[in-house]
């Protein structure tokens, strides 16, 4: 009797061990997770197979989460349609003002001339290019766009006994790191698929790269409003609707976004977030699925 109490505990903690939990957001998103902590205005989890990082998300991102045992935490927060974003905020930004389906009225397309200066958190679009400014210099005439859009990915898929450090060292530039990448595949007969973030990145085509950690840190700055100690929450929720009405994805608050710098140790690289939480820049593993978001500079 005792082997078959034994035994039944065993088999619990083997099926909760593998058991995962869904956590859907408020965007459709579906994320396989463990879920740490939930209060009444946040949950703590960590992604599927991993105990490290620890994420957080505010309730009112989430729509619910799902437990293996078929429970489930509903946050029951309302989906903001298209049609309730502020128009007068939309125009302030980029001009085209999206209909109820999401799509914009008119097309993006436009005459841009050569010597325009670009604002922060405005939409550049020329020659096929199309971002959201996070950078500039030379009087806005020049600097650095990020995509709309974003994935989950991992850095490198390689197994952890071929991981090696492959130069990309920069914490600054981003298009060094990509090339010290395409190096080291051409060098060891690899393909882009070995690493998956750096491949999302350049099928966007030429000039389109997995940015450094100083630059992911950076937009994260601007996109806070300048400043991560005192953010201007009217310019994110502005930055975000501006994404959001060109059909993107709004930059999240809380989950890290992949750089394309490496760490001294070969398994390892650094990332950043978008918040006021410190510590601003910190370390993962190359096979950790993290946000991904591509660069451009103009």
């Amino acid at each position: 009797m005792l082997f078959v109490t034994l035994l039944t505990v065993a088999l619990l903690l083997a099926g909760g061990a593998m058991a995962q939990d869904k956590l859907v957001k408020r965007t459709g998103e579906e994320m396989k997770v463990k879920v740490l902590s939930v209060t009444k205005t946040k949950v703590k989890f960590v992604r599927q197979g991993t105990e490290a990082p620890v994420y957080t998300l505010p309730v009112s991102d989430i729509e619910y989460i799902e437990y293996p045992t078929g429970d489930r935490d509903t946050f029951g927060v309302a989906k903001v349609a298209p049609k309730d974003v502020s128009k007068e905020e939309v125009k302030k930004w980029h001009g085209p003002v999206p209909g109820p389906d999401g799509r914009l009225a008119v097309p993006l397309e436009e005459v841009v001339a050569k010597d325009k200066s670009y604002n922060i958190g405005e939409i550049y679009n020329r020659d096929g290019v199309v971002g959201i400014v996070v950078g500039l210099t030379d009087n806005g005439r020049h600097g650095v766009i990020m995509s709309l859009d974003e994935a989950s990915l991992a850095w490198s898929k390689l197994p952890r006994k071929r991981m090696e450090c492959v130069g990309a060292s920069s914490a600054d530039d981003g298009e060094a790191n990509q090339r010290a990448v395409a190096e080291y595949i051409a060098r060891n007969g690899l393909s882009w698929s070995d690493f998956p973030a750096f491949e999302w990145c350049r099928a966007k085509g030429e000039g389109w790269y997995l940015p450094a950690v100083t630059e992911v840190w950076s937009a994260g700055t601007m996109y806070m409003g300048g400043s991560r100690t005192s953010p201007k929450r009217n310019l994110r929720k502005a930055f975000n609707e501006t994404i959001k009405a060109l059909c993107g994805t709004p930059v999240s608050n809380t989950m890290f976004y992949h750089s394309s710098t490496e760490c001294k140790n070969r398994h390892k690289v650094k990332y950043s977030h978008m918040n006021g939480d410190e510590p601003y820049i910190d370390e993962g593993f190359k096979h950790d699925e993290l946000f991904v978001r591509a660069f451009y500079k103009f």
